[in-house]
């Protein structure tokens, strides 16, 4: 009898400890975001005694499945904000006369006053340096651009190789709980620390990447992101994503084709940095088109350069001159008798396109035989002009309609990563044509005011852009901090309250125990008997 006893005083006395260990387990963690608070449920089975029959983890699958949607959409954005507070320190446009903006009026202004004075050494320095600043500006926030493209890259496959790992930890952990299942079935299943710890990386996986989760009845987790794409199942399965070619794809059955997912990826750091890379994409697009007008159209008035430019620029080659307000009549002239002698006319060239008018000038005899070429030029910014060359300073072209006049352009090259001033601009503004300077302060007023705009618009984007990454980044995370409350409440550790559980098992332990001091006090008696 008193054996009997003694086996289901010792079961109740490990159950209580048992009990009591959970319990102070849950006052550890009080501050562990990862984890959640654990209930033992013991179940008595008279005469037989009592049992710990499981440890309930009181996890909300709904509010843990919200809050870590919130939590990737806030990892985003401030991935977001990262990057375009990188961006807008490389432009400056908070500090005044350190931005693209100031570059851009200086050089505009220099321009203006050269016009006014064409003989003035020093607006003529001014003119010079100030092209070469703005252009190296340009150049520099270019290749900075480029420098955060190439890093976003490499952030870019860092985050698909930690989501590969965290993935496989996963897939790994699935199949762990098979076997913690069956080892612990009759002892409460008490297995729930590793549950903690795919809840780490569970959350861990949220930001980097939206996911959605599913659990079983064992524990085992399936991780699909949007759309549907499958990262890891309950079973024998997980799958990989890969980074080739600027796109993220997904790989099914180990494939090495993958479906390409980049555009279906909507929160967590990966797709943060995915917009960052189009971010930058689309502000080193609007830096091109600054740069490409200013080498499209920019130009100085010229005396003997050799080259006539159509100075007012067309979108189609083959379209006729008069459909953009273009008309005149070009006379060309040989300067070396007195008074000049006119050789060709082409009357009325509005009625022409670009390229009709250059090859009427290429197929006249005395043109080509007096040394005249035309070519019709494809403009780095899109647009189309016309030039005129000739190497013999005896020559001239005369336009009554002022708009194909001999000039040469201030910068060079194809975009913003190399745009340059030209290697003879110092010459060039010493062989200036006074009586076309008023004329050109005109064009340059207008190609001020054009490439005013294209900065502000960079300027606007840039700055719009972050604005409203951080005004939705302080609205989310309002909201995940909201959920986490919330969260907190139904499956955090109050510690009050385990405080009182310790105590109630306690006081449980401890009149058990007394029940062990009560039969041996009975056996001594009845031994001494």
């Amino acid at each position: 009898m008193f054996g009997a006893s003694f086996g289901i005083v010792s079961q109740a006395l490990e159950i209580y400890k048992k009990a009591i260990d959970i319990h102070n387990r849950n006052i550890m963690n009080a501050n562990n975001p990862d984890y959640v608070e654990e209930q033992p449920s013991v179940k008595s089975f008279a005469p037989a005694g009592i049992n710990l029959e499981d440890v309930i983890r009181e996890q909300n699958l709904y509010y843990l499945n919200l809050r870590n949607s919130k939590l990737s959409t806030v990892r985003y954005l401030e991935e977001r904000s990262n990057s375009l507070t990188n961006v807008e320190g490389m432009f400056q446009e908070l500090f005044e006369g350190t931005g693209i903006s100031d570059y851009t009026n200086r050089f505009f202004q220099a321009y203006e006053n050269l016009m006014k004075n064409p003989t003035n050494e020093g607006a003529k320095n001014e003119l010079y340096n100030s092209a070469r600043a703005l252009a190296g500006f340009i150049r520099n926030r270019r290749r900075d651009l480029d420098r955060l493209d190439n890093n976003i890259n490499t952030s870019i496959e860092d985050v698909i190789r930690r989501i590969n790992e965290l993935t496989r930890k996963l897939y790994v952990l699935n199949k762990d709980l098979n076997v913690f299942y069956g080892q612990t079935y009759a002892r409460g299943r008490d297995y729930k620390n590793v549950l903690d710890e795919r809840d780490k990386y569970v959350r861990e996986l949220s930001e980097l990447i939206n996911i959605q989760i599913q659990v079983d009845e064992i524990g085992r987790v399936k991780v699909v992101t949007s759309k549907g794409f499958t990262l890891v199942d309950f079973y024998d399965n997980y799958w990989q994503l890969e980074y080739r070619n600027e796109k993220v794809y997904w790989l099914p059955d180990y494939s090495n084709v993958g479906v390409d997912i980049t555009d279906v990826i909507e929160s967590g750091k990966l797709k943060a940095l995915i917009d960052a890379k189009r971010d930058a994409k689309r502000f080193k697009d609007q830096l091109d088109q600054v740069a490409q007008y200013l080498i499209s159209n920019v130009k100085l008035p010229r005396e003997n350069s050799g080259t006539w430019y159509l100075v007012k620029n067309v979108d189609d080659p083959d379209t006729v001159l008069s459909t953009y307000g273009i008309d005149g009549t070009l006379e060309f002239y040989d300067n070396s008798t007195t008074p000049p002698t006119l050789i060709a006319t082409i009357a009325n060239y509005g009625s022409l396109s670009l390229n009709d008018l250059a090859s009427q000038i290429n197929s006249n005899p005395t043109l080509t035989s007096a040394g005249f070429s035309a070519t019709v030029v494809n403009n780095p910014d899109g647009t189309y002009s016309i030039l005129i060359q000739n190497t013999n300073p005896n020559y001239d072209v005369q336009d009554s309609g002022v708009n194909i006049l001999e000039s040469s352009p201030v910068f060079t090259g194809t975009n913003g990563g190399n745009i340059r001033e030209v290697s003879t601009l110092a010459d060039d503004m010493n062989d200036i044509n006074y009586s076309l300077t008023d004329t050109f302060s005109g064009f340059g007023t207008t190609w001020w005011d054009e490439a005013k705009l294209k900065v502000n618009n960079l300027i606007s984007d840039i700055s719009n852009t972050q604005a409203d990454v951080k005004d939705k980044l302080r609205i989310e995370n309002a909201l995940l901090e909201s959920l986490n409350r919330k969260l907190q409440e139904i499956q955090g550790v109050s510690i009050d309250k385990e405080f009182m559980e310790i105590m109630k098992v306690k006081r449980t332990y401890e009149a058990v125990a007394k029940v062990v001091t009560t039969i041996d006090e009975l056996i001594r008696t009845t031994l001494q008997m």
